[in-house]
C-alpha cells in the first residue's frame, strides 16, 4: 500500500510538471484531469491508512488533508478549463461588430 501511495504522490507533481508544458488549453485541460485523478487515488490510500489505523493518525491526518485540498483544487481547474470560453468570445463578436459599424457609418 505504501508503494501504491508513492507512486500516485509522485506522479500528480510528475503530471503537473507536464501539464504545464502543454501547448494548448484542450492538452492542458486532459493533463490536468490525469492529475487529479492520481491526486484521488492518493487520497483513497490515505483514507484507507487512517481507516486501518495503518499509520498514526497524527501523521497520516494531515497528509490526507493536504491531499484533500489538492483535489479540491484540481476539481476546480479541471472544471474552469474544460467549460466553453464564452466570456472571450463575446468580446471578439462585440469587437467585430464594433469594427464592421465604424466603417460602415
Amino acid at each position: 500500500m505504501a508503494w501504491q501511495l508513492a507512486d500516485a504522490g509522485t506522479s500528480i507533481a510528475a503530471n503537473y510538471e507536464e501539464a504545464k508544458g502543454s501547448y494548448s488549453r484542450r492538452e492542458f485541460a486532459a493533463k490536468n484531469a490525469i492529475v487529479l485523478k492520481e491526486a484521488r487515488e492518493a487520497r483513497l490510500w490515505l483514507r484507507v491508512i487512517l481507516a486501518c489505523h495503518l499509520a498514526p493518525d497524527a501523521e497520516a491526518r494531515p497528509l490526507y488533508d493536504e491531499a484533500n485540498e489538492l483535489v479540491g483544487i484540481f476539481i476546480t481547474s479541471v472544471r474552469r478549463l474544460r467549460a466553453p470560453q464564452t466570456f472571450s468570445k463575446v468580446i471578439v463578436s462585440l469587437l467585430v461588430v464594433f469594427l464592421v459599424l465604424t466603417f460602415l457609418f
